[in-house]
């Protein structure tokens, strides 16, 4: 693989690389493809009005108990407001779920992007509107009451003197609670439906900068990443910085010959983030990964790792560790020369310093005071004040003297002459985070921006009427109230063997029917029920079922899918009943299964209250189902077969061209044939991954298509599909040529499906 960093030591030959760190994907936030509004200018959406109703309650109840004396901002919220954090979620899970359903067909990924912009956005401007709001109603307040007018005005002051860490706390909370829901099971559907996780990554979603109103405000930096002089002449300013780590990182990649991890880079495999950004004027790469810095610097965890893995790996671990001790020498030394390791680490002392003087002095002010900035005296002066303004209050609280800060500036002064590498990698760590997190919420107010929330009913009525309205709601909250069929699939199964068994039943003194109805028709009646299928009809060794997709559910748009689930079941039916069959030396019953689709509704006939299905899908499905007979006398005791379908092709001569009125035959015993109709369906319905398997009796690869669909309880199962050639028949030979023609089996072979378990891991 080759170097992807330019190496400065050209003359001399290149060493194998010993860093490797992650490839950057910029997350594509792309709207192009929808239709602009009502202004011709932004993307009209209207969320769930349930959804929006309970949002602004739930943070309306949280500014006003967030900004009382009884619960500001480390108390949990009370028991009602946690109800309605708990009801918040299930309503945001509700909306995401039918936006990741009516995607799944398109595999329109940016539509559940565009819903999910539109909560942020919401959130973000219902929080600030409803806090103007509360302090309006406040304000009015006081100057109508006389009795609590001096708490009242307590409170305004509080809110003025504390609005950013209110607006980031309450907008946190609710970012909070939609962070734990897309973690949790949804993603397991999207990645089933539309191949991905996290439709928006992890980071992007639940960015601390996306929740604040000040970006550079000094308690969310230091909590989330490191205090950056706010001077944009300093030399620890976050311009001055950008420029120096990107040299830095640059030269230290040149010559640790650090490389993009191989591992990562997984053919094959649909990425649904663009390699490039989004925006011509922001750039992201390697150097905008966190995670990376810790590859280049964390010295610590290699040399744990030199303790505990096994001696083969000692040699590739030495390695690392030496590259790692270049690269901390190159950022110290770079960090030295910069003269920025005094502010860096004062950064880091500012924290502490913050909460032992109660938060009576700003954290600006202390950093400042740290790095000589600021006159020592002025700052007594300053902590004096604020505590005669806000004196401490709790009986053990300890007197606040100078002395502290003092003690922190030596301290300072000390780890500079000698810093510590740990402290280092902190800082780069935390400043790519801070940066990378900037970039983010870049790219999110541009998403943000090409959006129009729409309230006002004539807004949404005239939006509506014209088509340009993208609508979000719960599963439950569907506008159009038609429950028409969409489309439908059919599943015919041919029973053989019933006949022959009945009669040795019979032989023997032994009732078929009940034997029939516990070991055979009672399980597949259940299974029917169990896959939402319908009977077309069953009645003796006929079986013939359909699944219909209806206009208003896109949450059970699984027909196909489903369809193959309950064919595979329906063989291990079939099968369970051999075990018993052979065990009492009975004959053994043998299934064809053909799945068709059809993309209209069917029609249908009523004989008095009987509806009777018309539809050509049936047809269709009794031709898959079908075994030849000739194929079968060829094929079916013919050990180590990897497939139960093969399909052949007649040639002109061949004197029984033409059985069933086709020009194919087929065999198909115990196996499951897919329509081609049907599986385009499939790959509408989920995501499939491609895998190419050689099987033993053949001298080229075989395609594979696995997936996952959600099953009526909630849970996932897997589908396999094995794409086949159509072959010609020859009768005279065993040779075989393959046609361009495919044909597709729902893989039920255990040994191919622990192959493709195996490489999907």
């Amino acid at each position: 693989m080759f170097n992807l960093f330019k190496n400065k030591q050209s003359s001399s030959e290149p060493t194998a690389p010993t860093l490797f760190v992650q490839p950057w994907c910029a997350p594509s936030l792309n709207f192009n493809k929808f239709v602009k509004g009502i202004d011709n200018v932004h993307i009209d959406i209207y969320l769930s009005s349930r959804f929006t109703e309970l949002s602004n309650r739930l943070i309306s109840d949280l500014l006003n108990e967030r900004s009382s004396t009884k619960r500001r901002f480390t108390d949990k919220p009370s028991e009602p407001v946690l109800a309605q954090i708990e009801a918040f979620g299930a309503s945001y899970l509700s909306m995401l779920t039918t936006a990741i359903h009516r995607a799944k067909e398109g595999k329109r990924l940016d539509s559940v992007q565009l819903f999910q912009i539109a909560v942020i956005k919401f959130i973000n401007t219902s929080v600030r509107t409803q806090a103007e709001q509360l302090l309006h109603e406040l304000r009015k307040a006081a100057t109508k009451e006389s009795q609590n007018k001096l708490q009242l005005s307590e409170r305004i002051a509080w809110i003025n003197r504390n609005k950013n860490n209110l607006l980031y706390q309450v907008t946190y909370e609710l970012f909070d609670q939609i962070h734990w829901i897309e973690s949790g099971t949804v993603g397991q559907l999207r990645q089933s439906l539309l191949g991905v996780i996290w439709s928006i990554p992890e980071e992007m979603l639940s960015n601390p900068l996306l929740q604040t109103p000040d970006i550079r405000n000094p308690e969310l930096v230091m909590k989330h990443y490191v205090l950056l002089s706010q001077n944009p002449d300093s030399r620890y300013s976050f311009k001055r910085l950008t420029a120096l780590i990107e040299r830095l990182l640059d030269e230290i990649a040149s010559t640790c010959q650090v490389q993009i991890d191989p591992l990562l880079k997984k053919p094959g495999v649909e990425n649904p983030f663009s390699s490039e950004a989004d925006m011509a004027d922001m750039s992201f790469s390697w150097k905008d990964i966190p995670a990376n810095m810790e590859v280049l610097f964390n010295i610590q965890e290699t040399q744990y790792a030199l303790t505990s893995e096994l001696p083969e790996q000692h040699a590739a671990l030495d390695a690392k560790l030496q590259s790692q001790h270049k690269a901390n020498k190159l950022l110290e030394q770079g960090l030295s020369q910069a003269q920025v390791i005094k502010q860096l680490l004062a950064a880091y002392e500012t924290p502490r310093l913050y909460e032992y003087y109660a938060k009576r002095l700003k954290p600006y002010l202390l950093y400042q005071a740290l790095c000589d900035e600021v006159n020592l005296t002025n700052v007594a002066l300053k902590l004096q004040n604020q505590l005669k303004i806000r004196p401490l209050r709790r009986p053990d609280d300890k007197p606040l003297s100078i002395n502290e800060l003092k003690n922190s500036k030596k301290r300072v002064a000390k780890l500079a002459r000698a810093p510590n590498s740990t402290i280092l990698r902190h800082f780069i760590t935390d400043f790519v985070a801070y940066r990378r997190d900037l970039k983010y919420l870049r790219l999110t107010h541009k998403a943000m921006e090409q959006i129009n929330l729409l309230s006002a009913d004539a807004d949404v009525q005239l939006s509506r009427s014209n088509g340009l309205l993208h609508e979000f709601f719960e599963q439950d909250e569907q506008t159009d109230t038609s429950n028409s069929i969409r489309c439908h699939v059919i599943l015919k199964a041919d029973l053989r063997g019933s006949t022959t068994m009945t009669a040795a039943l019979i032989q023997r003194g032994l009732n078929p029917a009940t034997h029939f109805s516990l070991n055979f028709f009672n399980p597949i009646r259940q299974l029917i029920k169990d896959f939402g299928a319908e009977k077309v009809f069953i009645e003796g060794d006929a079986i013939i079922l359909s699944l219909f997709e209806y206009q208003n559910a896109p949450e059970q748009w699984f027909a196909t899918a489903r369809a193959c689930g309950l064919a595979k079941n329906m063989l291990a039916v079939v099968q369970k009943q051999n075990e018993v069959s052979r065990a009492h030396n009975l004959p053994q019953l043998e299934l064809g299964i053909g799945i068709c689709y059809s993309p209209d509704a069917p029609n249908f006939l009523y004989d008095g209250d009987q509806r009777i299905m018309i539809s050509s899908a049936i047809g269709d499905a009794d031709r898959l189902s079908s075994c030849s007979w000739k194929l079968r006398r060829k094929y079916a005791y013919q050990p180590k077969l990897f497939t139960h379908v093969m399909v052949f092709q007649q040639s002109l001569s061949d004197a029984f061209r033409g059985e069933k009125g086709m020009t194919t035959f087929r065999y198909n015993l115990n196996g499951i044939e897919l329509e081609a109709a049907a599986f385009n369906k499939l790959k509408k319905e989920i995501a499939l991954r491609q895998f190419k398997i050689r099987l033993p009796a053949d001298e080229y690869s075989t395609r594979f298509y696995a997936g996952k669909y959600p099953y009526a309880n909630g849970e996932t199962y897997e589908v396999v599909i094995r794409e086949g050639r159509v072959k010609v028949w020859r009768e005279e030979s065993e040779d075989y040529p393959l046609t361009d023609t495919l044909y597709y089996e729902v893989v039920t072979n255990k040994t191919i499906l622990n192959t493709i378990k195996k490489r999907r891991l």
